[in-house]
């Protein structure tokens, strides 16, 4: 039967009681038994001895509920707690290498898969430029992966507590589950990013400007008599026009007006207007003004 060491169960759990209240993980323990198959597991716990089992099924209820009632239910609280408990495991021994934190996680292989027994532990460590990528897999057993997910990202963090790289680097742990199989890249030396060096921007005083609102086109759909007079009007082609001054107003032959030839006038007759010597504008030489008699 596969199973996780009772001894690391018990750990992680009295990790939770020194993290948060006893009487609360008690109480979350008594409702969590109902859901596993092995009774009176809080005794189990407090007796385990070194080589004693627990069935990972009930193993991932216990610090998956404890989690979930404890914390958000994300890990994260797992993971803290798994960290402690691989420092003291690199603590005791001479596991970590000092300055190179890839050669210390390959030597958590072993004690991570001392952990489960009856379960084969897939470790893949593969380095990259900025870092490494470690591959994990339980087969057949998502729930289990993600539990070794949770492990494992806390071994890493102890053995870089303990390696000393990345103390004053700036280090970026991934991780993916993608079935019973777990990604973890650990990048070194990132960069911090932008958002974090830009300085925090200065409260606003007043209430903020309103924008004025664009002006929104129609939405309504042309009928189809619209479209049949724009497609005849766009039918009609304009008359070409021959290239001419600006000035210059051309008129169609059929539109100028038809221009007479200018009528010359006939020559006064003389028997129709009076002789000069009868209207009487022609003076005569014996014609003398009559003088008046005294």
């Amino acid at each position: 039967m596969p199973g996780l060491r009772t001894r690391f169960v018990r750990d992680i759990v009295e990790a939770f009681e020194r993290e948060r209240r006893p009487e609360l993980v008690e109480d979350v323990l008594k409702r969590l038994e109902a859901r596993l198959s092995q009774p009176e597991v809080r005794a189990a716990l407090r007796s385990a001895a070194h080589a004693d089992t627990l069935d990972v099924a009930d193993a991932e209820e216990l610090l998956f509920g404890l989690d979930a009632a404890l914390s958000d239910g994300t890990g994260q609280l797992l993971e803290k707690l798994a960290t402690e408990q691989f420092a003291r495991v690199l603590a005791q021994g001479t596991l970590s290498v000092t300055g190179d934190l890839m050669a210390s996680v390959a030597r958590l292989q072993a004690p991570l898969e001392h952990l489960f027994v009856g379960l084969p532990i897939g470790f893949d460590l593969s380095k990259r430029r900025d870092g490494f990528v470690l591959f994990l897999g339980v087969s057949g057993r998502p729930r289990t992966a993600r539990l070794l997910r949770h492990l494992t990202v806390g071994a890493v963090r102890a053995a870089q507590r303990f390696a000393r790289q990345g103390m004053t680097d700036d280090v970026a742990l991934d991780t993916e589950a993608l079935g019973d199989r777990v990604r973890l890249e650990v990048r070194l030396g990132v960069a911090p990013t932008l958002a974090a060096q830009a300085p925090p921007k200065p409260p606003r005083k007043g209430p903020a400007p309103q924008r004025p609102s664009r002006p929104h086109l129609p939405t309504t759909k042309p009928t189809l008599e619209a479209i049949d007079r724009i497609i005849r009007r766009a039918s009609i082609t304009p008359p070409a026009m021959s290239p001419t001054a600006p000035d210059e107003i051309v008129v169609p032959r059929s539109r100028r007006p038809a221009i007479e030839a200018p009528m010359e006038s006939a020559p006064p007759r003389s028997d129709t207007l009076p002789s000069l010597s009868q209207s009487g504008f022609v003076r005569r030489d014996d014609d003398e003004p009559e003088s008046s008699s005294g």
